[in-house]
């Protein structure tokens, strides 16, 4: 399995719309998915106004401690008003686990994936209108 940058990288490489789309789709993962849904949908807020300094991961591609798709179901612990948060868990605990989590990734994973929490995703081409074509399911 693909991580979530080769994929961009990859749609990024796509020379034309169809092309980005069909590259998108034929990597259609849950991780890749919600990544795009959590940059794109105005529905989903997180608490981060910026992200906080961590030490990136030097390992080898495909090295890394932690994946993406591994670390995507603590997620919700940055969301806005989501249910499941402990009403104790203070911003700076917060802050000290999204550190963890960044650190535990290969260096371009965490890249994606603060790029995630700050609404945006760093791949040229890749905007709400091509996934919401690619993926019409994910987006309103």
């Amino acid at each position: 399995m693909k991580n979530v940058y080769e994929i961009l990288e990859e749609v990024e490489k796509a020379s034309s719309k169809s092309d980005k789309i069909n590259v998108l789709r034929q990597n259609s993962t849950y991780a890749l998915k919600s990544v795009l849904k959590g940059a794109f949908d105005p529905r989903v807020e997180f608490t981060f106004t910026e992200i906080p300094e961590y030490k990136p991961d030097d390992a080898p591609p495909g090295l890394g401690y932690s994946s993406i798709h591994q670390e995507l179901s603590r997620m919700y612990l940055f969301e806005k008003n989501n249910p499941k948060v402990p009403p104790t868990l203070s911003e700076q605990r917060k802050k000290e686990i999204l550190i963890q989590i960044l650190e535990s990734l290969e260096e371009k994973e965490a890249k994606v994936l603060a790029n995630m929490l700050m609404k945006k995703v760093d791949a040229k081409g890749v905007n709400y209108k091509l996934v919401k074509e690619a993926f019409p399911d994910i987006l309103p």
